[in-house]
């Protein structure tokens, strides 16, 4: 016998929405389980325009269209919203979703400003729903592997950690979606995006940071939408953000949309006193013990620097799939979820204090942040 189903309305026709909506068709496909049966999900989405809509539709095998939010969720008889909405449109919808007892998932930052973050969390804290925030890089094989290494205290105390992010945009914008770059839709730039990523997976990682000091730089003045021609981006589009961890560790995150060298992304060294971890998203190496002794010679060629690295097993997976498939347990069975907004807001107050070091060049502590 079946759970009693859940329905899903993911919000946007968007990148992000079609992963949301892949990633519910696979639930479906495969439903997730509560104490032996399967707990089916009923897939709608939500658009504004109606091509990108019965795409939507067609594409991920839907139930039902809605270009009307609020009638939908009573229509429908909705169990969860799913925001993949722009930045600036986070707020209104998901207020709108927790006064009507709807359990919320959304995509990253929570809120475009930190005063909506705070707003919202204080909302769904007092309506008692289910609320998840993605932080689709916690859930991936690379960090998952490391995690587990961390956790076991084989690597000894945290030294130091670096992270690499980054790719080329170009000026004409077709590898990312031109909004990105416009501020009152993306309500920051590479800071507010892609450290409310970072600052989350090395807390996770690693513990959570004590203070921060950031650099900006704001790239390609002039951009052109495809679709709708010349812009000026507004945003800083590379960051260099240091960080002093709880734990004593120090830490450095250099994220950037105009780096023209693009590793794995993105791509991790964690340095600790009994050996070291290389993470990439999907792929992570460990060097136990003392490792091979670097000696510098400069008329000499350096060897392979990954000699005595070992290769971890990590499994591949769809991280929007996980995130969903625990979030579907969650509203089944009425469990805590993580990462929640809580923890959303906690970040985004990590990324104000990087924008306030930005703005006043110095070190800023972000202790109980």
């Amino acid at each position: 016998m079946a759970a009693d189903p859940i329905t899903f309305l993911v919000l946007g026709t968007g990148r992000m929405a079609h992963r949301h909506a892949a990633a519910l068709a696979k639930i479906r496909a495969a439903p997730e389980r509560v104490d032996g049966e399967p707990v089916p999900v009923i897939l709608g989405v939500y658009g504004r325009t109606p091509a990108r809509l019965r795409e939507m539709f067609e594409e991920h095998g839907a139930d039902f269209t809605s270009d009307h939010l609020e009638g939908s969720i009573a229509r429908y008889d909705v169990d969860v919203v799913d925001n993949c909405l722009v930045n600036r449109l986070h707020h209104g919808p998901l207020m709108q979703a927790v006064a009507a007892g709807k359990h919320v998932f959304t995509d990253k930052p929570l809120g475009a400003t930190l005063a909506e973050s705070e707003d919202l969390c204080a909302a769904v804290l007092a309506s008692g729903a289910r609320h998840g925030i993605v932080q689709n890089m916690r859930f991936q094989g690379g960090p998952q592997a490391a995690k587990a290494i961390l956790a076991s205290g084989e690597l000894g105390r945290v030294f130091h950690a670096r992270v690499v992010f980054g790719y080329y945009v170009p000026a004409r914008v077709t590898n990312r979606p031109p909004w990105f770059f416009k501020h009152e839709e993306a309500a920051g730039g590479v800071v507010h995006d892609m450290m409310a990523h970072f600052y989350d997976l090395l807390e996770w990682l690693i513990g959570p940071a004590a203070s921060t000091h950031c650099l900006t730089f704001d790239g390609i003045a002039e951009r052109e939408d495809p679709a709708s021609g010349p812009f000026r981006s507004e945003v800083e589009e590379s960051c260099s953000v240091n960080l002093r961890f709880q734990n004593g560790a120090i830490g450095q995150v250099f994220s950037s949309w105009v780096r023209r060298r693009h590793e794995d992304v993105p791509t991790i060294s964690i340095d600790c006193e009994d050996g070291g971890l290389l993470i990439t998203a999907n792929r992570c190496w460990v060097q136990r013990g003392g490792g091979p002794l670097f000696f510098y010679d400069p008329a000499a060629e350096q060897g392979d620097p990954m000699d005595g690295w070992t290769p971890v097993p990590t499994t591949p997976r769809d991280p929007f799939e996980v995130q969903l498939r625990a979030f579907v347990r969650c509203a089944a069975t009425g469990a805590d979820y993580s990462p929640d907004w809580t923890e959303a807001v906690r970040t985004h107050r990590w990324v104000e204090a990087a924008y306030e070091s930005a703005a006043s060049g110095r070190e800023v502590s972000i202790d109980g942040a």
